[in-house]
Order: structure tokens, then sequence, then C-alpha cells
């Protein structure tokens, strides 16, 4: 027993596992990362697990899209091997007395490849079964296509090693290597500083091996290769490296030179993919790193990240994204509070103030004005983010709202407020019954429309990020007449519009005159500015009334601070109109890291996020305009409905304090705020605030709320949505709250 034991602990592929946790933990770590996306373990609320399991390809989950995932994974697997060769090739120096010694290292260091393709295979099949509702040879085509891709890669590399790779049967001693230049300066001179270095004991190295597989796994004895010339030995090694290193440049050169196409749909490979190849990247650095430096890695690391930072502080490896359609030509314009407070002075917010008035006359004449007519419901429409999850539930709630007011309820309201996925969806809403009311043949309660929003935005933009971001945008597009590099958020915007059959690709100043003539609701989009957290409100019209608190101008005191910009009024020189309304959609829903967020044209700059960061429920800017024009709304309507859709519950179970770490231990703030619940509580003070103001008995509040079938299987907070998640989403509308809004609704609006 003790015998067998010596030999399984001392064969090849036991002692590689072991010297990769000693020696190559950081590569290890990359495994584990993919064990845990798989598993769910990490990140599983912005469902990267699902990224791996449910994987799209040209909007469809099939073999093709399977089989691009397993083709990434195949050149992971060969960046590993061939990394993890270099490194460490030179303590089994009986791999060059083998026919092909890199297949042979290859074969006996796929343990952890092996076990990662049947671990990743069993959850393809639990997830698909589970979560997609699909057929038992659909899941077998799946599982086929990973494999093809797998072994197609791995196939094409055996390939390419199998006629560039020297064993020391056909290596003729005599023969020098021809290299250029610069691999001799690279490769030669430094295995001839190694070999300088062991010539005393060229074999102190070496670690004990006894057993190695072969390729059609049968065990070999390892045998003695001390009598055989170390210069010799060395040689084959070094223009095996060689040969791995080509493949290596070759591979990230070829990434480079994608990112030309990331506009072609049929480039926009799986995002699964495209962390793969991200990983194959980090993989050949840490290993050309390691190589190269060995103990002065760390220190080189460090030094190249404070390299890297102070050239960015003067403008270096830096690329700021902007709002597409903006003139950037022109001088930035000063952003300072001297110029905010003078775009919303008393005169500009009178104009403005009354410019708006206008609107909400438009919007009451479109139920008469006669005296024995009832006053309309002015009804205002308050969104949440949430990712796709957000978008697909605000698009399912305003068609099953529209259909229970007989097809109203764009036709009572007057505004649009909200963040992230929300506003995608409501945005999307607005524009199909503008072209209904343009004439086209436009059915709101059409399915299609639900499928549209809730379509993968999540593989265009990471394929960008890996092939063109990380290497710094290098490819221009053109946006209404102006042009700007190519990037994540530009490809974000066209995978939006494409999904929405082009209906978002207007620039902003499309919608000014349906606004204007109260055709469709006003939309105030409201991202923020990362350098002050003031609001930035995008609207067609100026909103200079919307930069302060409501209660200015109504006494001669001190005027409030400015807490918001007014988008079009700031930038005036800069042709705001002409940015495209996906730009604003995208800024309002700048997740970070996952979307750049946009610089605008001013001094200094002024950066762009989320609307979530202050208002996810858009109530902030919904409740100043309703206070703004409360005495208009007092005398023209019978009051307000504020509907509210949100991608999560109001108010949720109160969680237990637990500490998870040292760092909860040291910082209970981290542990217990919750921004979420912090802007609730605002926000019902904001309502409270309208109420007060209009009527407490003239304002309602109906909510529709997104919550799961199972409280442990919410949809994810991403840009990729499974089936069993859009059913859930979808069927969140008919739950027992829901419909009781939906009752209080048409109570409310007749």
């Amino acid at each position: 027993m003790k015998k067998r034991f010596t030999a399984l602990y001392y064969s090849f592929p036991i002692q590689l596992v072991i010297i990769h946790f000693r020696s190559n933990l950081l590569l290890v770590f990359l495994w584990l990362l993919l064990f845990s996306i798989v598993a769910g373990g990490f990140a599983r609320n912005m469902g990267f697990h699902y990224l791996f399991l449910d994987p799209e390809y040209l909007g469809h989950v099939n073999f093709w899209s399977f089989f691009i995932v397993g083709i990434t994974f195949g050149i992971f697997s060969v960046a590993w091997n061939a990394t993890t060769y270099v490194l460490n090739s030179h303590r089994f120096p009986f791999l060059a007395s083998l026919n092909r010694p890199f297949a042979k290292f290859t074969f006996n260091n796929g343990l952890v490849p092996f076990f990662f393709t049947v671990f990743y295979l069993v959850n393809i099949v639990q997830f698909q079964w589970y979560n997609e509702f699909v057929a038992d040879y659909s899941i077998l085509f799946y599982c086929l296509g990973f494999l093809a891709g797998l072994l197609s890669m791995l196939l094409l590399t055996t390939i390419y090693f199998q006629y560039t790779n020297k064993d020391i049967i056909s290596y003729d001693q005599k023969k020098r290597l021809k290299l250029s230049k610069m691999l001799k300066s690279l490769v030669v001179k430094h295995r001839e500083r190694q070999l300088q270095l062991a010539k005393h004991d060229p074999y102190k190295d070496a670690w004990r091996v006894d057993y190695f597989l072969t390729e059609t796994f049968k065990l070999r004895i390892v045998r003695d290769v001390r009598h055989y010339n170390f210069e010799l030995l060395e040689r084959i090694f070094r223009q095996n490296h060689i040969n791995a290193i080509v493949i290596q440049s070759i591979s990230i050169a070829a990434l480079i030179l994608m990112g030309a196409l990331v506009e072609n749909p049929y480039f926009r490979i799986p995002t699964a993919a495209s962390i793969l190849i991200l990983l194959s990247i980090i993989t050949t650095i840490i290993g050309a790193l390691t190589y190269w430096l060995q103990e002065w890695r760390t220190l080189f690391l460090l030094a190249i990240i404070f390299f890297v930072n102070k050239m960015m502080g003067l403008g270096w490896f830096y690329y700021a994204n902007k709002g597409y359609g903006l003139d950037y030509k022109v001088p930035p314009t000063s952003y300072t509070y001297a110029k905010l407070d003078s775009l919303c002075n008393k005169e500009q917010y009178l104009k403005d103030f009354n410019n708006t008035e206008k609107i909400l006359e438009n919007w009451r004449k479109k139920f008469g004005t006669s005296r024995l007519l009832r006053k309309p419901r002015l009804v205002v429409i308050c969104t949440s983010g949430g990712g796709l999850r957000a978008s697909l539930f605000t698009m399912q709630a305003l068609r099953e709202i529209d259909k229970q007011l007989n097809g109203k309820l764009m036709k009572h309201t007057m505004l649009i407020t909200g963040s992230s996925g929300g506003m995608l969806g409501a945005a999307y809403f607005r524009e199909l019954y503008h072209q209904k009311q343009l004439g086209t043949s436009v059915d709101l309660q059409d399915p299609i429309y639900l499928e549209n929003i809730s379509k993968d935005i999540a593989n265009a933009m990471s394929f960008t990020f890996i092939v063109n971001d990380i290497f710094i945008p290098w490819v221009n597009c053109n946006v209404n007449g102006y042009t700007y590099k190519q990037d994540r958020g530009y490809i974000f915007e066209q995978q939006l519009i494409e999904n929405c059959g082009g209906l978002l690709g207007n620039d902003i100043a499309y919608y000014k005159e349906p606004e204007e003539k109260a055709i469709i609701p006003m939309m105030f989009v409201t991202p923020v500015l990362v350098n002050d957290g003031r609001q930035l409100v995008i609207s067609p019209h100026k909103v200079s009334y919307m930069m302060r608190p409501p209660f200015l101008f109504e006494v001669e005191e001190e005027l409030g601070e400015v807490d918001a910009v007014d988008f079009g009024a700031l930038l005036e020189n800069h042709n705001p109109y002409n940015m495209r309304f996906a730009s604003a959609l995208r800024m309002n829903a700048t997740f970070p890291l996952f979307l750049p967020s946009a610089h605008l044209p001013t001094k200094p700059a002024m950066e762009v996020t989320d609307a979530g960061v202050r208002d996810n429920y858009g109530v902030e800017a919904m409740a100043r305009f309703l206070t703004i024009y409360r005495n208009w709304i007092r005398k023209n309507t019978s009051g307000v409905t504020i509907i509210q859709i949100r991608a999560n519950q109001k108010i949720s179970k109160l969680p237990k304090r637990k500490i998870h770490g040292l760092m909860d231990a040291f910082n209970p703030i981290s542990s217990i705020l919750n921004v979420d619940n912090v802007q609730d509580f605002h926000h019902d003070n904001s309502i409270a605030y309208v109420k007060s103001k209009i009527g407490y008995d003239k304002v309602d509040i109906v909510r529709f709320m997104y919550s799961p079938s199972k409280l442990d299987e919410k949809a994810s907070l991403s840009l990729h949505l499974t089936q069993r998640e859009k059913n859930d989403i979808l069927s969140a509308l008919y739950l027992e709250g829901n419909q009781e809004s939906l009752k209080k609704l048409k109570e409310s609006i007749k």
C-alpha cells in the first residue's frame, strides 16, 4: 500500500499539481476563480455564473455559443500549459529526453483542466435543465459544442508544436538555432545566464518524478538523464520556450487587431469566452514576469503601477469616454459654482419655468377644457435601476398598466424619471408609443418588445473590453457628425439600439417637439456627477428650475445652493442636443467598472456615473418637479398619481448584525449602511413634502414591485437574464400586491 502511495505521489501529474501550489499560486488562483464563477460563488448576485452556463451568441444559446466558449477555454488551457512549461520544465530535465516533450508535459499537466471540464459540464446539465427548461438532446448538443471547441483548439496547438518543437532525437547538436536578434537577446542570453549559475550542479533544482503518463494513458518509468549533456537539454528547452512565447505573442496581437471588428455582430462572442481570453492574457503576463524577473517581479509590478499612475495623471495611458454627439473640439466650458449660479438666476429660472408650463398646458388640452368635464389625473412614473431585471419588469409593468387603462397611460403621464435599467425599459416603451402616435403599426402588447428589452447586452460590451479597452481604445467611430474612440460604452449603446430595433438611436433634439406638444411624456435623465455629487438633468428643454430646491424665488431671501446641473444650458456651446439619447441612457446606467464614466467637455472635466448613486428610484427629480408646479397642478388637475416601478421590495426583512471578517469587526459601518434603505427613507420624506404642498388627498402613490417566486432565487443584477429569470420577472406583476396596485390605479385614473 505504501509503495503504491509513493508511486502515486511521485508521479508526474501529482508533482505538477504540487509545484503549482508551491510556486505558481497566482496561476492557480485563476483556476480557483473559474471554479468559483461556475459554482455561483463569485458575484452570484451579478449573474456571473449565468455567463458561463448560459452563453449567448448572436442572440441564441446553442451549439455554436458553447463551441466558442470551448475554443477560448482551449486557448486558456494552452496558455496555462505553455506558461507553466516555460516556468517549470527545467525542474524536470527528463522531459528533454522524451519524444514530443511539450506534449508529454501538457498531458500530465491536465489534471486541473480535466477536473474543471467535468465540473463545468455537470453544471451546464443541471443549469440548463432547471433554469432554461431545455430538452435532453439540446443539453447534449451544448456539451458536445463545448468539447468540440476545446478539442479543436487543442488539436491546432498540438499540430503547431508537433512541427516546431524539437526533442533529443530530432535535434542536431551541431545545428545552431536561427533566431532573430530580439529573441536571442531575450531568450538565449537569459538561459545562458541560468546555465552558468547551474554548471556546478546542473540538476540541483530537479524534482523527483518516478512515473509519467504517455498520450495513450500508459505509465512509463522516468529514465535518468544525468549522462546527457546539460547544455543540450537546456537548448531543447530553450527552443520549446521560444515556440510557446511566439504563440502567446501572436494571440495577444490578434486580440488587439480584433478591436477593429467589434461592431460586427459575428465577432461579439459570449461573455464567458471574453473572460477566458482575459484570463489567458493574465496567465501569459504572470508567466512572463515570473520567467524574466523571478524574485524581482513584485517590485517590478509595484514600479509599473506607480509609473502608469503618474503617467495617467499627466494624460498618458488614459482615455476618457465621451458623450457621443457632443462637440469636444471647441474650448471646454468652465465648470465653477459661479457658472452654475448664473445658469439658474431668477430671470432664466422664470423663462424656463414658463416654457415648461406651456408643455403642461398642451398636456391639459388633450383632455378638453370644458368646465363640465372632470379634471384629468396627472401621472408621473418613477422607475428604479437594477440591470436588465429592471428593464424587463418596467416594460412589463407599463404594458400591463396601459392595458388595464385601455391605452390611456401615456396620455395621462406628464413626466418619467428613474435610474439605470428601469429607464431603458421606460424609454423603449415611450418610443414605441411615440411611433404609434406617428401612425406606425405598433401593438404595445406584442411580447416581442419584452424579448427585445431583455436581450443580452453583456457579450458585446465584455468582448470590446477585452480586445479594445484594456489596450486603450484605438478604433474610431463617427456619431452625429463627430469622431470618437470606440469603447465598451459605445458598443453598449449600439447593442441597446440594435436590440430595440433602432428606436433608441435618435439624438436628444428628436424628442423636443413631441414633448413640447405633449405627444409623449417628458423624460428627465439624471445621472450623477462624480466630481461633486450633483445631478445632471438631461432633457431636450432648458430646465434651470431643476437646479435649485423648489422653495426658491418665492421670497426675497438668500438662495439655496445649486445641487443639480442643466445639461443643455451648461454645454450650450458644445451642441448638447446633438448627443444621442442612448448616450444619456447609458450615462444614467453607468454601473462602476462595467461601463466607463463619460467625461463632458468642461474644465475641470465633469465625470458622469450611474443615477442610482444618488437616486435609484427617480423620486428626487419627480418630487422637485411636482413641488415647483404645485399651483398649476392644484388648479388644472384632479390630483397626481405617482406610479413607482421597483426592481426590488420597498420593505425588506431586517438584517441581523453579523461579523463576516476582520474588516467588519473594525468597521461596522460597512455592514449596516444600506444605500437603498437610506434613499428610501429620504424619498418617503420627499413624497410627504409633495403631499403637503399639493394636498394630502390629491396625491396617490401606487407601487409595482418585483418579488421573486422563491426568496433565494431573485433575478440577478446583470445584463444577461436566463429564461427562468425572465419568466419569474414577467409573472411578478401577477402577485397579489401588484394586482391590488392595478385595481387602485384603475380607480384613480378614469
